[in-house]
């Protein structure tokens, strides 16, 4: 809920603890609501009822994902067609990590130093220079636009921020991705809060 939320949030509580707690002037109340004040009302339960999700907000994006042992050129054709910079990598039953593109760099930097660069090698030798940023977290379907907002902006005390965030139906690592979301949807999911 956002700050302009919370602001009208008490200034409808005000209104109804004038309306319940004051006595009447003259037989008639001292405050009545006007109907695009109700509407108000009505706009801020929903909203607290029924939050937003992010499947709902964001637009429809194919997730681009890969298997540890597809070569690393078909993940770079991804990066050179669609600018992507992260990658769900799903072995046969479960997922297994993020493969991002600061990952792949580290990655081309080693082989570079070692005049080993290979363009068939494995996903998955290629994630062994992962770090702790190159991960995701896993959320349900029914996952909040408030709660994405804290899991991208917001780490625990001692954890690192996720790269991306996988909505799968149930949050679950044995569940096909529906969605990946990351940092550039912000702005998208604030508007939205």
């Amino acid at each position: 809920m956002g700050r302009e939320d919370r602001r009208a949030i008490r200034i409808f509580g005000d209104l109804r603890n004038v309306m319940l707690h004051t006595q009447y002037y003259q037989g008639k109340p001292i405050a009545v609501p006007v109907a695009g004040i109700v509407t108000s009302i009505e706009g801020l339960r929903d909203k607290i009822l029924h939050p937003a999700t992010v499947l709902g907000v964001l637009p429809h994006r194919p997730v681009v994902r890969f298997s540890p042992e597809e070569p690393i050129s078909a993940v770079l054709d991804e990066v050179r067609k669609h600018n992507y910079s992260q990658f769900p990598i799903y072995g046969e039953h479960s997922y297994c990590g993020l493969l991002t593109t600061n990952c792949i760099g580290r990655w081309l930097a080693d082989r570079l130093a070692t005049d080993e660069l290979v363009a068939s090698e494995s996903v998955s030798a290629v994630m062994k220079f992962a770090e702790a940023q190159d991960s995701a977290a896993l959320l349900p379907r029914s996952a909040t636009v408030l709660h994405a907002i804290k899991k991208l902006s917001a780490a625990a005390h001692g954890s690192v921020l996720p790269a991306a965030l996988i909505i799968t139906e149930a949050g679950k690592q044995t569940e096909a991705p529906l969605a990946i979301v990351v940092s550039d949807d912000l702005p998208t999911l604030f508007d939205s809060a």
